[in-house]
């Protein structure tokens, strides 16, 4: 089960270079339907082919249209949605029309092996989904009638085992390639020690769309005391200090969160939601650490900013994540006076 956990994880993993892969696949891809059905659609035309015609009107206008969405305006959701219902439409006359049992099989075919490279995990498998059921219906189930004229006995019975062999190879290839893709990725946003994302991937998240969001809040924690618990119990127990960091703040704020160390002793979250929502779940994140009792150390002590988009309307991502430092200064700063303690002794 934990195992499933991660695997989910990793495949889910939002990168922030993701919209960028996907909008030059779709770009590409675009190009090349479009010249391809432009071709077809010649051929189509001169043999009088009205169905294939409109086919391939559909492919030409429609990847023109998501080549425009992908290359100018950027949005690889919205074009690889358009391009997978066109796909998936066209897709599925082949199979019902008939009549031509080597643009069946190259078509379908085709569905499962590029789908989930060309779309990404969750189209491609949802793709990938309809036309195992789209398959079985028609060949496996009282619906098998109607397409029983329009194809040989050996098509019939050969090609829906071959379709359903191929989806479950292609899929598992697919998914082993994007698992593979996103681990190494993981390994370049991931802290060796914490476990938790590096600066690198906290900026590039705040930087993506995840940082557009009117809702967003940025959370800064530096962990007190560590200079002396270095000193006074040594570097092992200060390390445990810091590594504690990430299980307090995914108890009080969630494991959807992003949470990142992005300094020595500082970690900083991205979250979403109202700002007196948000200060309480850091509250209570400073509480937790305060009851710690871990192999070395005996408690940890926060220090905690908090700065949100709907408080602070004007700042950019930056200026918010800069704003919350500043607080959480200040809560340090209010730590160290009731205390008593000198903050260059940290």
């Amino acid at each position: 089960m934990h195992k499933l956990k991660k695997l989910l994880q990793i495949l889910t993993m939002k990168i922030a270079e993701d919209n960028r892969r996907q909008c030059h696949i779709n770009t590409a891809m675009s190009v090349i339907v479009c010249l391809s059905a432009g071709i077809m659609l010649v051929m189509n035309i001169m043999r009088h082919a009205t169905l294939m015609t409109i086919t391939s009107l559909i492919l030409v206008g429609g990847f023109a249209a998501t080549g425009v969405i992908a290359g100018v305006f950027k949005n690889s959701k919205i074009s690889s949605m358009i391009m997978a219902l066109i796909l998936t439409g066209v897709f599925t006359v082949f199979p019902i029309s008939g009549g031509n049992e080597g643009f069946a099989v190259l078509w379908v075919l085709l569905i499962p092996l590029f789908s989930i490279s060309l779309f990404g995990l969750r189209i491609g498998l949802i793709m990938n989904a309809y036309f195992t059921l789209l398959i079985i219906g028609l060949f496996y189930s009282p619906l098998s009638v109607h397409i029983a004229d329009l194809y040989t006995d050996n098509f019939m019975k050969r090609f829906p085992v071959l379709f359903l062999a191929d989806a479950a190879t292609a899929q598992f290839l697919a998914i082993s390639m994007e698992y593979y893709y996103r681990v190494t990725k993981l390994q370049v946003y991931t802290d060796d020690m914490t476990g938790a994302y590096n600066r690198k991937y906290f900026m590039e998240m705040l930087e993506s769309s995840l940082g557009t969001r009117d809702d967003l809040c940025i959370a800064v924690i530096d962990v007190n005391g560590l200079k002396e618990t270095n000193d006074g119990l040594g570097h092992a127990a200060g390390d445990e200090m810091i590594c504690s960091v990430p299980g307090f703040a995914k108890k009080a704020f969630g494991d959807d969160v992003v949470i990142a160390r992005t300094g020595g002793d500082e970690f900083a979250i991205i979250t979403y939601g109202k700002p007196e929502d948000i200060s309480k779940k850091a509250e209570s994140m400073k509480k937790y650490a305060a009851k710690f009792k871990g192999r070395l150390i005996g408690e940890v002590f926060l220090s905690v900013g908090v700065a949100c988009r709907l408080e602070f309307r004007e700042l950019s991502p930056e200026a918010l994540f800069q704003k919350a430092d500043k607080f959480m200064y200040e809560d340090k700063s209010a730590y160290y006076r009731q205390k008593g303690h000198d903050r260059r002794r940290r």
